[in-house]
């Protein structure tokens, strides 16, 4: 189940946010200390209400059996500033669905182009979604998709 985030999830959020870095993105800490650290600095509970509370993003949670399994953070301007999942439901649908509710939730916000920073790891995840590479930086991929709206 998709739910939108709420201030009591902040610690299951921080964990999910954590334990995705730790473990399924290792292509690109490449389990060096040092960059792990410094990726990870910023990843508190304390930050993870922030998140919640901010009232120009969406945050949304996926929960299995009452655990939450999966995370996602999308700005009202189309940028998506996280999607992230705990390695056991990697590849079960479940991020697709986080992203879907994500990009769903600000259709009727005023621009034209998600936009995304990716790690090499979920590279093949966001162009499966129809994102499209646009550049790199040292540490990331740069993605953009353009946003469809059909009105009925």
């Amino acid at each position: 189940m998709i739910r939108k985030a709420q201030i009591k999830d902040a610690q299951e959020f921080c964990n999910v946010l954590r334990t995705s870095i730790i473990e399924l993105c290792k292509i690109d800490h490449k389990e060096n200390k040092n960059e792990l650290d410094e990726w990870l600095s910023n990843k508190t509970v304390e930050n993870c209400k922030k998140l919640i509370l901010n009232k120009s993003t969406n945050t949304f949670v996926a929960e299995e059996n009452g655990k939450i399994v999966g995370v996602s953070h999308m700005g009202h301007n189309g940028y998506l500033y996280l999607c992230y999942l705990i390695p056991e439901v990697k590849g079960q649908g479940i991020g697709g669905k986080l992203l879907s509710v994500s990009e769903e939730s600000v259709m009727h916000f005023d621009f034209k182009v998600f936009t995304l920073e990716s790690t090499i790891t979920s590279k093949d995840f966001y162009e499966h979604y129809g994102y499209i590479s646009n550049d790199k930086t040292e540490n990331c991929l740069l993605y953009s998709k353009v946003k469809y709206y059909n009105k009925l």
